[in-house]
Formats: structure tokens, C-alpha cells, sequence
């Protein structure tokens, strides 16, 4: 474990991060961390750039989650990896993988992609169902557009469907730049689960680095945009706006 000082320049304790190996099998599902450690320094994250990688351990679930922060950059050979955890049964039948933290769509390749998809990774929905869609993070700027419209892009051409984007918000990405992403979203029809900075949830959320009512019309908006994708009533509204 790692103690570490964010945000120098507030007033924040220092915390404890933990890095080390975990393994966690519950009732249905197995949690596990196989690696830690990220190149980006990002200024809402702990993660250290130190790179820790661990051995697949015993699957005894055929629902499996990891927890690891950026397993694409840390992992040596994620391909290989990932090709093996497809080949594991667990009584006899496939397991289904889900990245609780979402992936990191900057390291996408053609790759990755097919290996996660021939190998079940997917996410799991509130009740724990498996989704044929991956969970990827943009929680940086507009700047990243294009990399998140060819990261879908490549998702989709695998036969990936329902994608679900993790996005922060109140944080330091002002209201307007996230805004501008969920547009991208609407366009290309993904899932949004806004994440609210500080484990704050949407609907009692405490204005950080937003307004209240940034933050109120943010949370609305968010849920009103899966509705429309979960009813398909973006196709037809688009139609509407085109006349």
C-alpha cells in the first residue's frame, strides 16, 4: 500500500491507496485486482504510475469483475491475458468479465478489442446481468473526441452494442466541456453513468467545482438521455429537429 498526498494545493489529508493483490470471491461473483498503476496522473485520481501486475488467480465464479485501474497499460501481453481468461471454465461453463472502473479507449486497438470481445468481456447491469457492451471511462476533456468516436467505432465493428461511458462529474472538467460530451454520446447513442466527484450521487449531489443548478440540470439531463436511448427516442426526435 501507498501513502499519497493529492492536491497539494488543498487541504487534504493524505491518504492510503491500495495497490496490493486482491481476490474476492463472494456469493455469484469473483472480485479481483490483477494490476495497478497509471501514466496519466490525472488530478482526481491516486493511482501511482508504478506499475504492479499479479498472476490470474483461481476462478471459482462465472461472474468475474476486476478493479483494476488501468490494466491495458500495466498488464504485460493484455492480449494474451485476455485470450486466456476466455479459455477458463468454471463448472463447466464460460465465465463473463466486467471492468468495474471502465477501460482506458485511448489504448484500444483492433487487438484488444476482438480479443475482449471473443473472450465475454462485457459489463454487468444493477442486477448483475451480463451486457454484451464494454464500460470505458472519459472522464478528460472534449479534446479526447475523436479517440472516443474511433474507440466506439471499432467496439461496434466487432459486435459490440450496448456501450456504457463512465463520465466525472462536478469535478474540473466545467459544466459546458462535459455537456458538450454527452452530445457525443447522443450522437452516437452510448450509455451514460455520470460518476459525481467525490462518491456523490446524482440527486443529492453537493456543488465542488459546479453550481447547484449545473449540477441539478446535469443529473437530469443524464437520466433523460438513457431513457431516450432505452425507448429508442433519439431517431425520431432527430427527425423532428431536422425539419
Amino acid at each position: 500500500m501507498v501513502l499519497i498526498l493529492k492536491n497539494k494545493d488543498e487541504d487534504k489529508p493524505n491518504i492510503t491507496y491500495h495497490d496490493e493483490f486482491y481476490n474476492v470471491v463472494r456469493d455469484d461473483e469473483q472480485w479481483i485486482r490483477l494490476s495497478d498503476g497509471c501514466f496519466r496522473s490525472c488530478w482526481n485520481c491516486y493511482c501511482p504510475k508504478d506499475k504492479k501486475f499479479y498472476p490470474i488467480p483461481t476462478l471459482e465464479r462465472n461472474k468475474v469483475r476486476f478493479i483494476d485501474m488501468n490494466f491495458l497499460y500495466v498488464y504485460p501481453d493484455p492480449v494474451k491475458t485476455i485470450e486466456d481468461l476466455g479459455k477458463i471454465r468454471v463448472n463447466n461453463k464460460v465465465v463473463h468479465y466486467h471492468f468495474l472502473c471502465g477501460l482506458d479507449f485511448t489504448l484500444f486497438n483492433d487487438d484488444i478489442i476482438l480479443a475482449l470481445k471473443k473472450s465475454r468481456f462485457g459489463r454487468f447491469n444493477n442486477k448483475g446481468k451480463w451486457i454484451n457492451g464494454l464500460q470505458i471511462a472519459w472522464d478528460r476533456g472534449i479534446v479526447e473526441k475523436d479517440l472516443f468516436i474511433s474507440a466506439i467505432k471499432i467496439m461496434r465493428e466487432v459486435g459490440y452494442k450496448n456501450i456504457a461511458c463512465l463520465m466525472l462529474c462536478n469535478g474540473r472538467i466545467p459544466y459546458l466541456e462535459c455537456l458538450s460530451k454527452l452530445l457525443v454520446l447522443k450522437d452516437l447513442r452510448i450509455q451514460i453513468q455520470d460518476c459525481w466527484y467525490d462518491n456523490q450521487k446524482r440527486g443529492s449531489v453537493v456543488p465542488i467545482y459546479w453550481t447547484k443548478e449545473q449540477c441539478d440540470i446535469f443529473g437530469k439531463l443524464c437520466r433523460a438521455h438513457n431513457v431516450a436511448l432505452m425507448q429508442n427516442q433519439y431517431d425520431s426526435m432527430d427527425i423532428l429537429y431536422q425539419v
